[in-house]
């Protein structure tokens, strides 16, 4: 009798160990492995292209303990030093108990500034994901990231694109440009400066709202966030908060936000992300159409890869040196483009979520292969202008835009 009360006290201990085993594996496969990774700069491979990021471990990171992890993205024209200079107030912040991960954007061509292209650098996350996923122990239910600026309207998108890897996001002065064929749901925090004259608040409130529509939360209905500046929307869906932060500033990282994000990212619920989207309805969320006409010169240069259509204030002319109103499309179908004709786009689907009727220029940007997204390469991507009244929720523009190289003069 004794001898079975031993084998079956072994049997519960050996369940035990292969269940604690079998939850590291699933948080992360890199649980327990000596990866030899250290805090510092690494380097990748992705898209046949070396990339750089920096990881920062815990102090006394254990293989054998599954952390938070957080993905931080730099503004256009820094880097991830931004991050461990103390611009950026995060690190010092998280106090030794998450993962933070730092990757670099790229130059385009060399002397240009470092931006983040968000359809390659899509591919990026995803090898640097399965990378980090391979070699540290860190808890899938809490992968989150952050980013200011350029950084953030990255976030944003991660955010649309990755919801089923990502659990929480937190953008701070940055766009989320398009919210089509998102993927998953994500909690979201959103900071933003009241006097941004580089991303105006119109520009991002209907970012705000998307993420409100689609965790079906109560636009009018809100309570205190996780810092006074910051407002948390009722009713949204079970495990994921929608909050709003906008502070006094303008452009900058604001010194409450490494502090706010941290707080709303720690204080989440454990809930596995997943490929399925919130029940809130955005089916025609701020939804418009459009009718235009492009006149693409004989003596275009490249290959026409994206096009985007931009509202500016009214009578605004190149160099252009003010910051965009609105985004009405960062996506629109190219259609057949030859050189030397006029191409017609009629009924396209836009944005207008939160637009004001007023005056407007409206910008059609066409970027070529090997220029920049989402700000246009002086003199080498495309820009077409003209003063049009927005009066409802269709647009019909009868001029043909005529192109020129892009001339932005910030």
């Amino acid at each position: 009798m004794k001898n079975s009360k031993i084998i079956v006290l072994i049997l519960i201990l050996a369940l035990v160990a292969l269940a604690a085993c079998l939850a590291l594996f699933y948080r992360s496969s890199g649980c327990g492995s000596d990866s030899g990774f250290i805090t510092g700069e690494r380097t990748i491979m992705s898209n046949g292209v070396k990339r750089v990021y920096y990881v920062k471990l815990p102090e006394n990171y254990n293989s054998l303990i599954t952390y938070p992890l957080i993905f931080a993205f730099h503004g256009t024209g820094g880097d991830y030093t931004r991050w461990i200079d103390g611009y950026y107030t995060l690190p010092n912040i998280m106090n030794e108990e998450a993962i933070l991960v730092c990757p670099n954007a790229l130059e385009k061509a060399e002397g240009e500034v470092t931006q983040w292209d968000y359809e390659s650098d899509l591919v990026f996350f995803d090898d640097l994901y399965a990378e980090l996923e391979e070699n540290l122990c860190f808890d899938t239910r809490k992968v989150f990231a952050t980013g200011h600026s350029d950084g953030g309207g990255f976030t944003h998108y991660l955010g649309c694109q990755r919801g089923n890897v990502l659990r929480a996001i937190a953008p701070s002065a940055g766009a989320l440009l398009d919210w089509g064929n998102c993927v998953g749901q994500v909690a979201v925090i959103q900071m933003h400066g009241s006097n941004d004259t580089v991303v105006p608040p119109t520009m991002i409130k209907p970012s705000r709202d998307y993420w409100i529509a689609i965790n079906s939360c109560n636009k009018e209905e809100t309570n205190e966030g996780v810092d006074p500046i910051c407002v948390e929307y009722e009713g949204c869906d079970s495990g994921f908060p929608v909050q709003y932060c906008e502070h006094s500033g303008g452009h900058e990282w604001a010194d409450f936000e490494g502090d706010a994000l941290w707080e709303f990212f720690k204080n989440l619920p454990e809930v596995a992300p997943s490929s399925e989207t919130g029940s809130g309805d955005v089916e025609n969320l701020g939804k418009g159409l459009i009718s235009f006409k492009i006149n693409y010169p004989s003596d275009f240069e490249g290959t026409p890869e994206k096009l985007a259509l931009v509202l500016y204030p009214y009578d605004t002319t190149p160099p252009i040196s003010v910051a965009p109103s609105y985004i009405l499309s960062a996506d629109v179908p190219l259609g057949n483009v030859e050189k030397g004709k006029v191409t017609e786009y009629n009924s396209v689907e836009i944005n207008i979520l939160g637009l004001d009727y007023d005056d407007y220029t409206l910008m059609v940007a066409v970027y070529v292969e090997g220029g920049n997204y989402p700000i246009p390469t002086n003199g080498k991507d495309y820009q077409g202008l003209q003063n049009i009244t927005i009066d409802g929720d269709t647009i019909i523009v009868e001029t043909p835009f005529e192109l020129e190289l892009v001339e932005m003069g910030f």
